[in-house]
């Protein structure tokens, strides 16, 4: 029975860690593209 529950335990520290490195890589892939895009330069900043 404790090998059964160990099981369950790992399995759910697996599932909980697969979903928090989703959730990093959708945050730092939005972050990215906002860093990334840069724009159109004002005239008045050309000069």
């Amino acid at each position: 029975m404790k090998k059964l529950a160990n099981k369950m335990t790992i399995k759910a520290f697996v599932g909980v860690a697969t979903i928090l490195s989703i959730l990093a890589v959708c945050v730092v892939s939005t972050a990215s593209v906002i860093y990334v895009y840069q724009g159109n330069t004002p005239n008045e900043l050309l000069k």
